[in-house]
């Protein structure tokens, strides 16, 4: 295996975080109201506008964790900045990443049984 004098991520110019578990968007979102569930006792149906406000209240929960997945994905992969919001491109980036990521850790599993021998 020939040995190179640039480190493994400096095309990402990475450094792993800290601690990705404790990822966290910090990003405020727009101040629209929030829909709040309409809960009923068992047995009793809802009316139509009841049924619309639960839909609304599940659809704005839903695009909430969309946009939270994507700007951890920001925060996560290296070549993307937080100006950069475009779903695709995050999406495309964050799959070189891991690409980039699988190809690091099978060079350095044959430089650990370089290693052993």
């Amino acid at each position: 295996m020939e040995q190179s004098d640039t480190p493994i991520g400096a095309a990402y110019n990475y450094s792993p975080p800290a601690d990705t578990a404790s990822v966290k968007s910090t990003k405020k979102r727009g101040s629209a109201a929030r829909v709040s569930r309409v809960i009923k006792k068992k047995g009793e149906l809802l009316t139509e506008p009841e049924k619309k406000a639960n839909h609304i209240a599940s659809e704005q929960k839903r695009r909430m964790n969309i946009r939270v997945g994507y700007d951890q994905l920001i925060q996560i992969v290296p070549t993307l900045t937080p100006s950069q919001r475009s779903e695709a491109l995050i999406l495309q980036k964050t799959v070189e990443y891991i690409k980039y990521l699988i190809m690091e850790r099978e060079i350095l599993e044959g430089q650990m049984k370089e290693a052993n021998r």
